[in-house]
């Protein structure tokens, strides 16, 4: 596992030295790779033990055990190819296609009955496509709450009522803290919407309501090492502000019944 894909399983606990120390990694990784922990918390402008706490919470062992990956992540440099690139264009292509075919009318009619909406992502990639979501409803006159972090899960949960929407956005669909979150929201009686990559996954068993996207590894590393990409999510959540305001202005038809939105 690369050093970037301990920290996106551990944003969420991250605070601001954290993502001040993560910051400085990512733009002086070789630099890094020659610093003393002292050198590093003196560019950070946070205290040795600062640093420490922040590699543990992305379960590192210690700062040897940081230097070893940093030195892992070096030797393994982008390979990228032709036909990568293809793959995930066509994954994107399929996606568009997926959303546009989509039937949303039950989300629609769940999103116009209920009085709060909400959107939480597992990640730093999945936070931000809420974000993006939330102001792209905006147009449709649609207010989105966004949930960020442990504390605000918790109080956000609190102020739910039956018959509020939620969105989940995640990767994998198998992370274990939005899945045990998805089961506490679903036990609430809210109305679950997964958008989260397409195939056989925890989080769209849990929801009421999916809106897969295609994606698969694109391999970046001569070890195999690779990422999923999550461009599909972005696509997804303008789409669907697209349909959903085409929805809300067209010609009055047939609302769907309660047997038949029946969670």
């Amino acid at each position: 596992m690369r050093l970037d894909d301990l920290v996106q399983e551990n944003y969420d606990r991250m605070n601001a030295n954290d993502h001040r120390i993560w910051q400085y990694i990512c733009h002086h990784r070789e630099e890094c790779r020659k610093m003393s922990l002292r050198q590093l918390s003196e560019v950070c402008e946070v205290s040795q033990t600062t640093v420490l706490r922040f590699l543990q919470l992305i379960h590192m062992e210690g700062y040897n055990d940081f230097k070893a990956f940093l030195k892992w992540d070096s030797l393994n440099q982008p390979s990228l190819n032709q036909h990568s690139i293809e793959q995930n264009s066509f994954n994107l292509t399929r996606t568009i296609t997926s959303i546009q075919q989509a039937d949303c009318s039950e989300l629609f009619f769940r999103m116009d009955q209920a009085e709060r909406l909400y959107a939480y992502g597992s990640g730093a990639v999945q936070k931000s496509v809420a974000k993006a979501f939330k102001n792209y409803l905006i147009l449709a006159e649609k207010l989105l709450h966004i949930i960020e972090g442990a504390e605000e899960r918790i109080m956000a949960m609190n102020q739910m009522k039956e018959g509020d929407v939620v969105f989940l956005f995640s990767v994998s669909g198998n992370n274990p803290v939005m899945n045990d979150y998805a089961k506490a929201l679903r036990d609430k009686g809210v109305f679950l919407t997964s958008i989260c990559q397409d195939g056989a996954n925890d989080l769209s068993k849990l929801c009421h309501f999916c809106l897969p996207f295609f994606t698969q590894k694109i391999d970046i590393g001569h070890a195999g090492t690779g990422f999923y990409s999550s461009a599909g999510m972005l696509l997804i959540a303008e789409t669907l502000v697209l349909k959903y305001i085409t929805y809300k202005y067209q010609e009055p038809s047939h609302s769907p019944s309660l047997s038949e939105t029946n969670i």
